[in-house]
């Protein structure tokens, strides 16, 4: 089997949970993996028979970025050189720009694969407590186009993704399957949803501007009927959470608005299983791990255009879709959803199965083996 260094910014937990773990797992079937990657403090084990190597995450934002330059600069192509890599999967176009090219330096035989797992150039223009976002972002422009236009293969996440690549020039091949999502435990869930005299509401995700909770709130003071709404995610920008907290003071439903920090799997299943409705409201998103989550337990799911997330919904049929950022639109959603619940709840057991189908392991396992084989 091919020898496939993985490199990731992502920030892993220590110890490293099972649910990651189980991933590993499945990488080794069809590879003989590395993962490099980051965590809390630095340390190197060997997981499920997998070697890894976590590198310790620098709190100031500024300083790790610098970090992940020097580390993609000079320790990957030496773990490349020294464990005789095959293949390099960069997980992020931008900072793997820092690894192709040190590797082009170096004259590198290896081949890389650039992987696209969210909306990597939006995203950083709607970070609004990062000064001069539109400076960073005509950067990290260059740096994705750059990775990509040397990749020797690109894995997409959805269409939306793909066609951003496309966007940059690419002419190469793609292979596209979703990110790692272990649905085995949503599945076993006992479905416990009705239709009570209040129309329960979540959100889950990360409390931001991109992700747009903001919206919710304002859409429902359009509804009169008794609606709550409980909005799950760790909140990193103080700014947005300052605008979010007084926009919910003055909310009509102001009582029945609550906010829940980051919470453990196991109390995040009992959320979708009891909701009447998930609403994902993006501005922009690669995919969405969290519809896949909700329609794996057969909650009704309603999302925003022009995003990812699109690649999951037939409308009526495995969710809704509302027009981005429109507030009066989303409104009309939630409104629409809330009078014809029996579909709604037909269009939640759709997903469910739809999601059974396209988002196994197996079928995880399954792309990574078609990537290797072509590349």
């Amino acid at each position: 089997m091919n020898k496939v260094l993985f490199v990731s910014p992502t920030v892993y937990s220590n110890p490293v949970p099972k649910d990651i773990q189980k991933k590993f797992q499945s990488l080794s079937k069809v590879c003989n993996p590395i993962i490099f990657a980051f965590s809390e403090k630095k340390f190197s084990s060997t997981i499920e028979g997998v070697e890894t190597i976590f590198n310790k995450k620098n709190k100031n934002r500024f300083l790790n970025y610098l970090k992940i330059i020097y580390l993609y600069f000079f320790k990957i192509p030496k773990i490349v050189k020294n464990q005789n890599i095959d293949i390099v999967c960069l997980q992020d176009p931008i900072t793997g720009f820092f690894s192709i090219i040190s590797l082009k330096i170096r004259k590198s035989s290896v081949k890389v694969v650039v992987e696209t797992h969210g909306d990597f150039i939006d995203t950083i223009g709607l970070e609004k407590n990062l000064l001069l976002p539109k400076f960073y972002k005509s950067i990290f422009n260059y740096l994705a186009k750059y990775s990509i236009k040397n990749a020797d293969l690109i894995r997409s996440i959805s269409e939306f993704t793909e066609k951003q690549v496309l966007n940059f020039g690419y002419q190469g091949l793609f292979v596209r399957f979703p990110a790692w999502i272990n649905i085995d435990n949503y599945f076993n869930a006992n479905i416990e949803r009705s239709y009570f005299d209040t129309f329960n509401i979540i959100f889950v995700g990360s409390v931001t501007d991109r992700k747009n909770p903001k919206l919710i709130i304002e859409s429902l003071e359009e509804i009169d009927a008794d609606v709550s709404l409980e909005i799950i995610g760790q909140t990193p920008n103080l700014k947005y959470l300052n605008e979010l907290n007084k926009l919910i003071s003055s909310s009509k439903h102001s009582k029945k608005i609550t906010m829940t920090p980051f919470i453990k799997s196991e109390e995040l299943i009992s959320k979708y299983l009891s909701a009447n409705l998930f609403i994902l409201p993006s501005k922009s998103e690669g995919l969405g791990r969290v519809i896949i989550e909700a329609q794996s337990t057969a909650c009704p799911v309603l999302v925003s255009s022009n995003t990812g997330m699109v690649d999951l919904i037939i409308e009526n049929e495995t969710g809704y879709i509302f027009e981005n950022n429109n507030k009066h639109d989303l409104s009309k959603k939630i409104q629409y959803i809330m009078n014809n619940y029996e579909n709604a709840l037909q269009t939640g057991l759709n997903s469910k199965a739809f999601v059974k189908e396209n988002f196994s392991v197996a079928n995880f396992e399954f792309g990574y083996k078609k990537l290797f084989d072509l590349v």
